[in-house]
């Protein structure tokens, strides 16, 4: 439910035009409403299952790391986007009927269901996004369903009903008011006490982040500090990284988290393309926004091996074409997208033609391009 909610949030960003996932989006809607409306087997709240079966959506019954509460903020993020573009096309229909009823049928409809759920139960104890390690408060987690608030607040207002827009608002406030302490170390962000540093940071960082506060916007010290950190991790972590950067082949790949044992422990594709496109988006922020504080220039010119002093919006452009071209390097010209690169050899291996890898080279990409419309 993770991954298609993030690969539908994907495909409606990087498309050039409504016609190209109309439809496609319509079924997601359709999708998520009928597994809303399942009896869980795994005696959990079935907006936390995280698997269902292919075509009949039935919960699936197996052994796997359950409850994940993450699914929830993230439908419910990418339905909204869909809401509101499918109001600007003046087919508010399918939302009223679908995804904001206003009354009680289809429990509220799906976007305020999932909404609902995150509001009564944001601190629950929830698998990780790596689904192997269980805590109450993951960054992913947080910063996601922050995410999911403040655009449901807006929302919310947008459908008239203003008793949820105070709900989600107060939500957001109560995430917020934890997020950076708990989580900024004072020389990276951390994914939890019990998993330090960790890849589902960084796609937090791209995934999570709203222009409402500019937490962890990605030119920011906190930023620039983290992506020293976990460099210095990954570089040490994987001889590949080593073996590349003798051989001048720039960039760096990313895994998961240290010491991860996964098939080996290897780079992710999603997680590399991830650090790409925060690197483009700290590009569209500087553009934007002007150069960040002197701290954090000082800490990326640590990262990107310049005088602080020749830093620019372009600057971490650079960068991100420097990840994405190591990248490159691996995957090849078939453009095939899996999802781990061996940590000795770069051969791709593990779960091959990966939908989540796509979507992050894909949002990587966009970002490039949003850097030179």
């Amino acid at each position: 439910m993770r991954d298609a909610a993030l690969t539908m949030r994907c495909v409606q960003e990087t498309a050039s035009s409504f016609s190209e996932y109309e439809s496609v989006l319509k079924a997601y809607s359709s999708w998520v409403l009928n597994v809303q409306s399942e009896t869980d087997p795994n005696g959990i709240d079935v907006r936390t299952e995280p698997k269902f079966e292919l075509p009949n959506g039935e919960p699936f019954a197996g052994g796997w790391c359950r409850p994940q509460n993450d699914g929830p903020g993230l439908r419910a993020t990418s339905l909204m986007m869909f809401a509101n573009t499918l109001i600007d096309q003046n087919d508010s229909t399918f939302v009223s009927e679908n995804l904001w009823t206003g009354d009680g049928s289809k429990n509220g409809g799906a976007i305020k269901y999932d909404l609902d759920y995150v509001v009564g139960n944001y601190q629950s104890s929830t698998c990780d996004l790596w689904e192997e390690y269980t805590a109450d408060d993951l960054f992913w987690n947080r910063i996601t369903m922050k995410k999911a608030m403040i655009l449901g607040a807006d929302f919310a207002t947008k459908m008239g009903d203003t008793d949820a827009a105070a709900s989600y608002t107060a939500t957001a406030q109560a995430i917020d008011s934890t997020l950076y302490d708990t989580h900024w170390t004072g020389s990276a962000v951390i994914e939890h006490t019990g998993r330090t540093y960790d890849g589902a940071v960084i796609v937090g960082f791209n995934v999570g982040f709203d222009p409402s506060d500019n937490l962890f916007a990605p030119s920011s010290f906190e930023v620039a500090s983290t992506v020293k950190e976990y460099n210095a991790m990954f570089c040490d972590e994987y001889a590949i990284n080593t073996q590349d950067s003798g051989d001048n082949v720039p960039g760096v790949l990313y895994g998961r988290y240290q010491n991860d044992n996964y098939a080996g422990g290897n780079p992710w594709v999603l997680t590399t393309a991830a650090l790409g496109n925060l690197l483009y988006r700290g590009g569209n922020y500087v553009k934007k926004h002007g150069l960040p504080s002197s701290d954090a220039l000082e800490t990326w010119s640590d990262v990107f091996g310049v005088d602080s002093s020749e830093i620019t919006a372009d600057t971490f452009v650079t960068a991100g074409d420097a990840v994405l071209n190591r990248l490159k390097f691996h995957i090849g010209d078939t453009f095939h997208l899996d999802e781990q690169i061996d940590r000795n050899t770069g051969v791709q291996m593990s779960a091959e033609d990966l939908t989540w890898s796509y979507a992050e080279v894909l949002n990587a990409m966009s970002s490039r391009d949003k850097f030179f419309a």
